[in-house]
């Protein structure tokens, strides 16, 4: 999700020891996590793109109130910003400071809760004017953040989610998400949808979904090649040597729901545009 950065933790390690010894081969020789099904594929149809800013350095996207709610990132870069969805247009602006890099949003009974990469802090917003109402501390690293019915749930790099109360941050639980091959680490930005989290992983072009009861992947959303097959845009700046996007990565990353109209919204960091996506 970040620029350069490689995260093995003591317990990814542990656990993936563990599933070792319950695992098995399919028949491809491949070893594969005994009573955890392969993940359904799940089909989307793209139904629009609206334009999104180039310099936008995306790491969490909702919808709130008829507007993207969009939080970016990098050093002297990072901010948190409405959008109009149609024209693309940013019609409020915070800047964070200089030192944050900021990372994913989402709003939970009218208050903003946005992510800091490595500066162990959470900022909050009032949701009605994104005026700041301050900060709590975090213990790890921030990524993705979403939200169920009470808690808070983030992602900080590793196949952990850790389910906090909104206000104090006092952890709940965590869980540990797994596919049939095993851990699923670089959980990223995150968007709870229909009872399921829907997860970026960094570094890969899809979206997994997972089962918050016990963190299995249950379905996967395949973005191989996405934005060559879908744009409209000239998208020889993302190739250009030297740029942020060959430097830090125009990768896939911002999921939004409306669960009003049932539509999904997918962009990616520096991507020229977000698409307007119908699960199948």
């Amino acid at each position: 999700m970040k620029s350069t950065r490689l995260i093995v933790t003591i317990s990814a390690i542990v656990l993936l020891y563990a599933c070792g010894e319950n695992s098995q081969k399919n028949e491809n020789g491949n070893e594969v996590q005994a009573g955890i099904p392969e993940p359904t594929s799940i089909n989307y149809a793209v139904l629009n793109s609206f334009p999104h800013d180039t310099a936008a350095f995306t790491q969490g996207l909702e919808i709130y109130k008829g507007s993207f709610l969009e939080s970016t990132g990098l050093p002297k870069r990072s901010s948190l910003r409405l959008v109009d969805i149609k024209n693309g247009k940013v019609t409020q602006k915070i800047k964070n400071a200089d030192d944050v890099f900021a990372e994913g949003v989402t709003v939970f009974n009218d208050t903003i809760y946005q992510l800091s990469w490595q500066n162990h802090l959470v900022f909050m917003y009032q949701a009605k004017d994104l005026k700041p109402i301050g900060s709590l501390p975090w213990s790890g690293e921030g990524w993705g953040i979403t939200h169920n019915s009470e808690h808070l749930i983030i992602s900080e790099g590793s196949d952990k989610l850790y389910f906090v109360e909104p206000g104090t941050l006092k952890l709940n639980k965590v869980i540990s998400v797994v596919d049939n091959f095993g851990a699923v680490n670089n959980l990223n930005e995150l968007e709870m949808i229909e009872g399921f989290i829907y997860a970026n992983r960094w570094q890969y072009d899809y979206i997994v979904k997972i089962d918050p009861a016990n963190g299995h992947v249950v379905g996967r959303m395949n973005f191989q090649d996405f934005l060559k097959k879908n744009s409209k845009a000239d998208l020889s700046y993302l190739s250009k040597e030297g740029s942020t996007a060959t430097e830090s990565g125009a990768v896939l990353n911002g999921i939004a729901y409306d669960s009003a109209s049932k539509k999904m919204y997918v962009t990616g960091k520096l991507w020229p545009e977000v698409f307007e996506v119908e699960l199948k």
